[in-house]
């Protein structure tokens, strides 16, 4: 869909996914994000026999095709309408503001808006191989209102056969598998090609930490393993808020840099002040950790500049909420998967594991932007907003930015382990390990 169409398609039909186009301008599409079900269930229980494959979790998927219009009927309103007045129903109760509150906040001047559309053109016109779209989610339903919605967003923005969506939940109590039934539902009616997995078990008291993520997180690349499907990026979100602009602007950057790994920022709200967040995973190019100063994260001065400037540079390592990743990484030759350190490694996350073998096969070029700050909760969220007033609204002056100049990189990078089997936070001595 045209984004210039999408700006100007219908703005407040019921709660309209306006909420979910935002920042640019791509507000029309979220207009039309009537998202909505009625159909199908549970579809029964998961047998597949591959190896670390999570116990008897219920799998929804669907890969029917539609016709050319995702709404070219009654019941693909009606569905669509559905779900969007339940996603805005929860998101209302939880947070007691409209979900397009976010997504559809600025009064979008014409500047941003055709800034916007020039910017996203080869994006948004069928230049962009198609999109593997996966996320791991546990008692997420604070989120997965705007997720759902902004994933609608982006199926009419790129097309909804240029688009595959895998998520993996697990162990959840509240209305996280509700809402993922809907979803999945929704997601059949319109004919985007998905896999939503739901499963109620937890991890087991005897396995590491980042053993179990890793398995989660390749579950969710179960499909881009199989499929026939040359997808050219994955879009890896965790359970955090952001706009249909944000994953625009990665897959943007992640073109104009020929990224093989490219993420947004995230934050936190630390001691009542903002703070960034992955200061575990996230390495700058001369190997340091982030740092957790909002306007002062890297030791690197190339980054440094960039940072102040609102412009990518590039990095050893990132995650930083959402990550774009190059699909050969997954598929090539020396294809690559999550995993927890070997015996004689430092006990990193799943994530800085992935980088170091993307880096020891090759694959060296990681972009952080700045433009794409985000969030896990509403608090911090709005903190980003106001009073740190970061530009994600200001129309965009660098509409053909030039490819950062890549440099080699560190032969060592810094690790801090996290040797314990229960713990969330590294507990080992921090050194410095060979690449």
């Amino acid at each position: 869909m045209p984004l210039r169409k999408s700006l100007s398609s219908r703005h407040g039909q019921t709660v309209c996914l306006l909420c979910s186009l935002a920042v640019v301008a791509l507000v029309g599409i979220i207009g039309m994000y009537t998202i909505g079900f009625n159909g199908s269930t549970w579809r029964g229980k998961h047998t597949g026999g591959q190896r670390n494959r999570p116990p008897n979790p219920y799998v929804l998927s669907g890969l029917a095709s539609a016709s050319n219009s995702i709404l070219a009927d009654d019941s693909r309103q009606s569905a669509r309408a559905g779900l969007e007045e339940y996603l805005q129903t929860v998101h209302r109760d939880i947070h007691n503001e409209d979900l397009q509150t976010y997504c559809a906040q600025a009064n979008f001047n014409e500047a941003f808006v055709a800034s916007a559309e020039q910017r996203y053109k080869n994006i948004t016109n069928g230049g962009l191989e198609p999109v593997f779209v996966a996320a791991n989610l546990y008692n997420s339903e604070k989120i997965l209102p705007n997720m759902a919605a902004q994933l609608l967003a982006l199926a009419d923005t790129l097309g909804r056969t240029q688009l595959f969506i895998s998520i993996y939940e697990n162990g959840s109590k509240d209305k996280t598998k509700e809402i993922l039934k809907r979803f999945n539902e929704t997601l059949n009616a319109l004919g985007i090609a998905h896999r939503i997995t739901s499963d109620d078990a937890s991890k087991p008291a005897h396995i590491h930490r980042i053993e179990y993520l890793a398995k989660l997180r390749n579950f969710a690349l179960d499909p881009l393993y199989s499929s026939s499907t040359t997808f050219g990026r994955v879009v890896y979100l965790n359970d955090m808020f952001f706009c249909l602009t944000d994953l625009l602007e990665l897959v943007f950057q992640s073109q104009v840099h020929s990224a093989h790994l490219t993420c947004a920022e995230d934050f936190e709200l630390r001691h009542g002040s903002l703070a960034f967040y992955d200061t575990w995973v996230a390495r700058d190019i001369l190997g340091h950790a982030f740092k957790k100063q909002p306007f002062n994260i890297a030791d690197d001065g190339a980054a440094k500049a960039a940072q102040t400037r609102s412009r990518p540079f590039q990095v050893q390592c990132c995650w930083n909420g959402i990550a774009v990743i190059d699909a050969q990484v997954f598929r090539g030759k020396n294809a690559l998967r999550f995993r927890r350190s070997a015996a004689d490694e430092c006990s990193a996350s799943e994530c800085s594991l992935l980088c170091n073998d993307m880096w020891a096969t090759g694959y060296k070029r990681a972009v952080v932007v700045p433009r794409v700050k985000l969030s896990y909760d509403i608090v911090t969220r709005d903190l980003l907003r106001e009073p740190y007033n970061y530009p994600r609204d200001a129309p965009f002056s660098d509409s053909q930015p030039k490819q950062i100049a890549f440099r080699p990189g560190p032969k060592t990078v810094y690790c801090h382990p996290l040797n314990g089997k229960g713990d969330r936070n590294p507990d080992g001595p921090a050194s410095f390990i060979s690449l």
